[in-house]
């Protein structure tokens, strides 16, 4: 996890959209979770590979009025805005963010950023209330399912009550749409 800004250092997502529009960043992929810059990991073979099959399979499981967003950004709050790699909506394409309902499934593909992705990224979407984290975890070669989100207070109390891993071969549902089934394999790479 390569933390470009200082500890001490902490910005609000307007500085941090300034800051991009101003090319302060040039063409390093970056994300704000906490206040914090955060390098984003280069996108690698199994990376791309993983987000072009969740897409394909969310994309096949969406409904008329949900919208799936690819590697966008996610205002949480003042201080982050994370850039998860799948965010599943349950609203029209083009819905301004203000809008927003809690999204029925937000996922992270976790190659080389693991260590972030269930650590501070997963303590904040617990502290913004995700219902429902899923880590495509390429190096274990499974899927996490996090749910249940507790604590909303600092973000070093905050967590998820349940934790499932799902293996290639088995099945899983978003709870926002029990009625979906997705299959490991169809997910990861």
């Amino acid at each position: 996890m390569s933390r470009v800004t200082l500890p001490t250092t902490r910005f609000t997502v307007d500085e941090f959209f300034r800051m991009a529009d101003a090319d302060v960043f040039g063409t390093t992929r970056v994300e704000l979770i906490n206040g914090r810059i955060y390098r984003k990991a280069p996108r690698r073979n199994p990376h791309m590979v993983a987000i072009s099959k969740s897409t394909q399979a969310l994309s096949r499981a969406q409904g008329p009025n949900d919208w799936i967003i690819i590697q966008g950004t996610l205002q949480l709050d003042r201080f982050s805005a994370p850039d998860p790699d799948l965010l599943w909506l349950p609203v029209p394409i083009g819905t301004p963010e203000h809008e927003w309902p809690a999204p029925i499934l937000l996922i992270e593909i976790s190659h080389t950023s693991y260590r972030k992705d269930s650590g501070i990224k997963l303590r904040k979407y617990a502290q913004s209330r995700i219902p429902d984290y899923w880590i495509l975890n390429l190096a274990a070669d499974r899927v996490e399912v996090y749910r249940d989100p507790l604590g909303g207070g600092r973000l070093s109390d905050c967590s998820y009550n349940s934790v499932s891993h799902f293996t290639r071969g088995k099945s899983i549902s978003p709870l926002a749409r029990p009625q979906v089934e997705f299959k490991v394999n169809d997910l990861l790479p």
